[in-house]
């Protein structure tokens, strides 16, 4: 059965942020932190949003969140799982929202290039370097987990290329782990690598479900560069924010 995308007006804007109270607390010492890597380390969309124009122009018209929230869960999953190719699983997502094959192979041609510009010049969020910089110098235990088709040593040289070769302890890649956020395997093999427990090991996320994934693991939830309706522990509106609302948390014996 195939999957119909809405057809509106193209959109490449993501929906504007709910007015969320932040809590701006978590609940007890941290002994290291998880962090996800698109759009919280590096920007992940400018991929998306170049793809988002083909498509326009090619005449399929649907808004950006609606269009990837169907491509994420429905196909990309599989190929972070290491199940399925990337280009093959496009392929079938593009057929299914009614593009023609030859139209399909033009996207794909083009995006192929694009693509691999993208992976080659990523660029940090503002305040990530630093950031990661100071909490690293503290001794901070830190582990990524990174959702691609890419396998772990493609990520580790992504790290490496934008500066946070040294930074993590662990990086956890789930084509190799075959499973991907906001499965539970995922945090768990973070958590077992970093050998901490997951109420003193927050996690750093933007995506709803994967923010809500790891609160019900027990790992306290730090919301950055969020969806709406992201429900978290604590919300920043700047990365560098992390640093002193992390340090102070910090069991004395471990800072000093």
């Amino acid at each position: 059965m195939s999957t119909k995308l809405p057809h509106a007006t193209v959109s490449l804007r993501p929906a504007p942020r709910p007015r969320l109270e932040p809590r701006q607390s978590l609940p007890g010492p941290i002994g290291g932190l998880v962090f996800d890597t698109g759009d919280v380390l590096y920007d992940a969309t400018t991929w998306r949003r170049w793809l988002l124009k083909v498509l326009a122009r090619l005449g399929l018209h649907t808004n950006y969140r609606s269009f990837y929230r169907v491509w994420d869960q429905d196909f990309l999953a599989d190929v972070h799982r290491g199940q399925r190719e990337f280009w093959e699983a496009l392929e079938s997502f593009l057929l299914s929202a009614g593009l023609s094959r030859g139209q399909i192979e033009e996207v794909q041609v083009a995006g192929r290039a694009q693509r691999r510009q993208w992976q080659a010049t990523a660029r940090l969020l503002p305040g990530v370097r630093r950031s990661l910089e100071r909490l690293s110098q503290s001794g901070m235990p830190m582990a990524v987990v990174c959702d691609s088709e890419l396998p772990r040593d493609a990520i580790e040289q992504l790290l490496g290329r934008v500066g946070l070769a040294e930074t993590f302890g662990a990086v956890v890649c789930s084509r190799e782990l075959g499973s991907a956020k906001p499965e539970a395997a995922c945090y768990l093999a973070a958590l077992e690598a970093l050998q901490l427990a997951p109420q003193e090991t927050p996690f750093v996320g933007h995506d709803r479900d994967e923010l809500a994934a790891a609160t019900r693991l027990g790992m306290p939830a730090i919301a950055f560069n969020y969806d709406p309706q992201a429900q978290a522990d604590v919300y920043l509106d700047r990365f560098d924010e992390l640093v002193d609302l992390v340090l102070s948390r910090r069991p004395l014996a471990a800072a000093g």
